[in-house]
């Protein structure tokens, strides 16, 4: 009864996500153009993302809970942000941290018609690998983000993962944080790929625990390289997958 109530549910919930993501670039364009001479960083645009697409978006769905986690006496950053990447919705889960964030996204993305411009009106980064100039135009953005006080949010491992085992790590990430001294919050998310895995648009028939799970902050100047940090990071993350998994 329970998953056909599930099943059920499933046109319901995407109507939710839909109505919730349309409100909220309606909501976020309209209060950034009252804010934008007063708001240079956009962070109205962030607080209304966050707000909507991070906590109201799941309060709203009657199946799904989410359980966040985070060390005790965490600061407010701002951190570079890593996370293991296995669903579309691992996004709007990281946004319900309790910090301002951005996200850091393939430049590709910021062309998708509606939400794509809706990620670059409200500031988020386009990661560019092609010229060099696009390259330094990337990494200024991040360092005035962060300059900001305003966290980053990277998927170190570059795309998402098919069976839920963390991919080799990319290491731009670590060589941000050895640069500019702002430490790496790892953050372990449990249950998105079960629910939304990759290359899949309906979601399964189960009903998983949702987990967001920030570890303890990693200050660089612990690490002689950004190799040696990734490592750490990598394997500390994986244990914490192991041990949600049981």
């Amino acid at each position: 009864m329970y998953r056909l109530l599930w099943l059920l549910n499933i046109p319901f919930s995407w109507s939710i996500w839909l109505s919730v993501t349309a409100v909220m670039i309606v909501v976020a364009v309209v209060a950034q153009l009252i804010a934008w001479p007063f708001d240079p960083d956009r962070r109205v645009s962030l607080w209304v993302t966050q707000a909507f697409f991070g906590r109201l978006i799941f309060a709203a769905e009657p199946f799904l809970r989410v359980r966040r986690t985070l060390p005790p006496n965490l600061g407010p950053g701002p951190f570079i942000v890593v996370a293991n990447h296995n669903s579309i919705i691992d996004i709007p889960l990281i946004m319900g941290l309790p910090f301002p964030l951005r996200v850091v996204a393939k430049a590709p993305l910021m062309d998708v018609p509606v939400m794509g411009w809706y990620m670059r009106f409200s500031g988020q980064i386009a990661m560019h690998t092609g010229s060099p100039e696009a390259v330094a135009s990337s990494l200024q953005a991040c360092l005035d983000s962060l300059n900001a006080g305003i966290s980053l949010l990277i998927f170190p491992e570059g795309t998402r993962s098919l069976d839920g085992n963390l991919l080799r790590f990319r290491r731009g990430a670590f060589r941000l944080s050895k640069d500019t001294g702002v430490p790496i919050l790892p953050v372990v998310i449990t249950g998105a790929g079960a629910l939304l895995p990759k290359q899949v648009l309906i979601p399964q028939l189960i009903v998983p625990k949702l987990g967001v799970r920030a570890l303890d902050p990693v200050d660089p100047a612990d690490f002689s390289t950004a190799r040696a940090m990734s490592n750490r990071v990598r394997a500390a993350m994986d244990h914490a997958l192991e041990e949600a998994r049981g």
